[in-house]
């Protein structure tokens, strides 16, 4: 139910140069990093409003009582909004605000025919993810795996193997093993993975080395590594006849294989949340502890 008083209307540019001037940098760019750096540069708060937020999707104003409390940003995506931006002015927060926003772009987002409304909140934003919970919404692959310790991973490689890909075969096995993943362990929100979340997925790929799991006779999924010595990351999307099975172990293992020295830190991003459900304890028992991402998407199907 919307705040008494308050009015979600398209932001005018006075509007928006008056509401910036009352917003931080970490105001702004809670949701997205870059917006928030536009506000530590010469002039970028008049370069936000004349330019960036013009551009980069529909800009909103929250009115409270005929005075502008609150800024939204929304992107439209293939089948769903992103909230970029979404921000309330110091003296009107825990009023509400923030919640009729969220509302608000829930039916802009049906009424455009659009199916989902999402959003990538820091962990430690506490207040905007009790808001977001509180409002229907759901995360989307909130935890990895992490293993501090100064020797190898205990486990042999048996018959598994890897090999690597590029080029076009990398981004169709890719393109797959992520459609297999958000079908297997995240059903509730496949379309919107494959549809719009796949960028988000696929962004730390631009390093590393990606390769496909081969556990003879099968092919059952592809990994992704990155990193340096001291810290590696490990990305995995497995058919799910493998999680919590020692077949699991064992391709990581030879993932693990391909680097020269073991590292002091292993990270282990699984490809959906029900393979990390199903597979936490296999590695919580090798000395692994789950920790939360820095930022989680946030999700809510709305048509």
């Amino acid at each position: 139910m919307p705040t008494l008083g308050s009015q979600l209307v398209p932001a005018k540019m006075m509007e928006l140069r008056r509401l910036l001037a009352q917003l931080d940098a970490d105001d702004v760019g809670a949701l997205d990093e870059s917006l928030g750096e536009w506000m530590r540069r010469p002039l970028g708060r008049e370069a936000l409003a004349s330019v960036v937020l013009p551009v980069a999707g529909s800009t909103y104003v929250c009115m409270l009582n005929f005075e502008p409390a609150g800024l939204m940003l929304i992107e439209r995506g293939n089948i769903a909004a992103r909230i970029r931006l979404l921000a309330v002015v110091s003296d009107l927060r825990r009023r509400g605000l923030a919640r009729t926003m969220l509302e608000s772009a829930e039916v802009m987002a049906r009424r455009a025919g659009l199916r989902w409304v999402w959003m990538a909140v820091p962990s430690d934003n506490l207040p905007a993810t009790r808001c977001a919970l509180a409002c229907g919404y759901r995360r989307y692959r909130p935890q990895f795996m992490r293993r501090q310790l100064g020797h190898a991973l205990p486990v042999r490689a048996e018959r598994a193997r890897v090999e690597p890909l590029a080029g076009r075969e990398a981004d169709a096995q890719l393109r797959y093993w992520v459609s297999v993943a958000a079908n297997q362990g995240d059903a509730w929100c496949s379309d919107l993975v494959q549809a719009d979340l796949l960028p988000w997925n696929t962004a730390p790929l631009n390093d590393g080395q990606l390769y496909l799991l081969i556990s003879p006779p099968d092919e059952v999924g592809i990994a992704h590594l990155r990193g340096e010595p001291a810290h590696c990351v490990v990305t995995l999307w497995l058919d799910q006849a493998l999680w919590n099975t020692p077949r699991e172990m064992q391709v990581l293992k030879a993932v693990l294989d391909s680097v020269a020295d073991a590292s002091s830190t292993l990270d282990v991003d699984l490809g959906s949340g029900g393979h990390l459900r199903a597979s936490a304890p296999a590695y919580k028992a090798l000395g692994f502890k789950p920790m939360l991402r820095e930022r989680v998407i946030m999700a809510k199907q709305v048509g």
